[in-house]
């Protein structure tokens, strides 16, 4: 658990919103290198790493996790300095004020904090009231334009949030990333599982750029591979939370990995259930709890199944809460039982496993 731990806080350290992912396009090359017959990354930004199997005939199947996370960019900076800026991705809007973020500029990262109306002067009408990122700006300490631009930062520059994991009871970790630090992770411990193991199947460990801008690396990721089936490697909403009515979010953070049905919400979609029925068997002969049922949100699956003629795909997730702030929460037993899952079911895969449905 220790060395998963320190892979994962490694990866955590590594900022790379959407658009922005050559950090961790390079650390997940070094990363996956050991592991692989081969580790190429892609014009569009993919990173694709290739173990080869022992049987032709048995099913190439790709493991993908989303390299990008949920960020902000510089949209304007004024005379005096301060830095107008917007989201990349789904950000929730209330976790932005008053909080301290990276800038990831061309002379290195600057700290910066969001600013806020002084508590003196506000009004009560606007006590409770969340202002739109439109009227948020970043303090850097800057006394003008000038003096920003001289830090190296620019329109277009990236920016993070800046907070360190923090470890709490039952196992739980608390951080900024997780979404999808945890499934490049996962990538990671099992290429590193199956290395030595005479696999039939050819395994593709891939990491995909913009999922949280549209799932837009998924879509080509697999085009030119040699893949049969796929799986997304993701985390999901979950609650039980006070906050957070259960009709409203299934999934539970230490009760298990998810392994999803398909995608909720106003438009549903579904995942191969033939591979679902696999993964969830592989859990049952380890005797690993799993949580089933639909997700909030679209993930890589969701494009990659709709690739070429139509590739079987489905997603598994570690289950988190506070999606998409600084305080992404979940449970290191969860993210290790997904390995555990993900590398016996891989190991056991051959030329006698269908995808068909009937």
């Amino acid at each position: 658990m220790q060395e998963l731990k320190d892979l994962v806080f490694r990866l955590l350290a590594v900022d790379a919103i959407s658009g922005f992912e050559e950090p961790m396009m390079r650390a997940l090359v070094e990363e996956l290198t050991p592991y692989c017959d081969e580790v190429y990354d892609t014009p569009r930004g993919n990173i694709i790493g290739i173990q080869k199997g022992t049987d032709p005939d048995a099913p190439g199947i790709a493991l993908a996790a989303h390299t990008d996370q949920v960020g902000f960019i510089v949209f304007n900076i004024d005379e005096s300095g301060f830095i107008r800026f917007r989201k990349v991705g789904g950000s929730v809007t209330r976790s932005i004020q008053a909080h301290q973020m990276k800038l990831h500029g061309t002379k290195g990262v600057v700290p910066g904090v969001v600013g806020i109306k002084p508590g003196h002067i506000t009004k009560p009408s606007e006590a409770n009231i969340v202002p739109p990122i439109e009227e948020m700006y970043i303090d850097v300490g800057a006394k003008s334009k000038a003096e920003v631009q001289g830090m190296g930062i620019e329109i277009g520059t990236p920016i993070t949030w800046k907070v360190e994991p923090l470890e709490l009871a039952n196992n739980y970790v608390a951080a900024s990333g997780p979404d999808d630090r945890v499934g490049i992770a996962t990538l990671i411990q099992v290429a590193k599982n199956l290395k030595d193991k005479p696999i039939p199947s050819t395994v593709y460990y891939i990491g995909t750029v913009e999922e949280e801008i549209g799932l837009r690396g998924a879509a080509v990721a697999v085009y030119d591979l040699d893949v049969d089936m796929a799986v997304a490697i993701d985390t999901c909403p979950a609650g039980w939370q006070p906050d957070v009515n259960m009709r409203d979010l299934y999934y539970e953070v230490g009760k298990g990995p998810a392994i999803h049905l398909g995608k909720g919400g106003a438009v549903r979609r579904f995942g191969s259930q033939v591979l679902r029925k696999w993964l969830i068997g592989t859990a049952n002969d380890l005797s690993i709890p799993y949580q089933s049922g639909m997700v909030l949100g679209g993930n890589d699956a969701h494009a990659i199944q709709q690739t070429k003629s139509g590739i079987p795909a489905c997603t598994v997730a570690v289950p988190r809460r506070y999606s998409h702030s600084p305080v992404e929460l979940f449970c290191w037993d969860d993210l290790d039982k997904l390995i555990k899952i993900l590398t016996k079911a891989i190991a056991g895969l051959d030329s006698g496993f269908t995808l068909h449905r009937i």
